[in-house]
């Protein structure tokens, strides 16, 4: 049987599978984001916990301004792909709906041309 036949009405991703496409990749992109994420905040405390440690003055400058450099471009490289992605979904999302906006004109003004006269002989 066919969906026609059950009546089974058309799922927004089978309609629009572009969109669905980016939007299931913008999950995937806020996975690794959020990875990125908490392994900013690890390195921050590692930065933090450096200090406690009773390690010669120049070994623990450079540990904690390495692990402060390496969170804040782990922080920077998460955010940027989250934004990133989202803002890909959303456009995708406005285009999906502008294009079903533009189909249902098109239909409506196909629907009310009126048919051509035919010629008198």
């Amino acid at each position: 049987m066919s969906e026609h036949e059950l009546d089974r009405p058309v799922l927004w991703r089978e309609a629009h599978p572009d969109a669905y496409a980016e939007l299931k990749r913008t999950w995937g992109v806020i996975g690794h984001s959020s990875v990125l994420m908490v392994l900013s905040l690890s390195l921050i405390g590692t930065s933090l916990t450096l200090g406690y440690l009773h390690l010669p003055g120049w070994l623990a400058t450079v540990a904690r301004l390495g692990t402060s450099a390496a969170a804040v471009g782990c922080g920077a490289v998460g955010l940027w792909r989250l934004v990133r992605a989202l803002f890909r979904s959303a456009r995708a999302v406005i285009r999906t709906r502008r294009g079903a906006g533009s189909e249902a004109q098109g239909a409506a003004a196909e629907d009310t041309q009126p048919e051509a006269a035919p010629a008198a002989s």
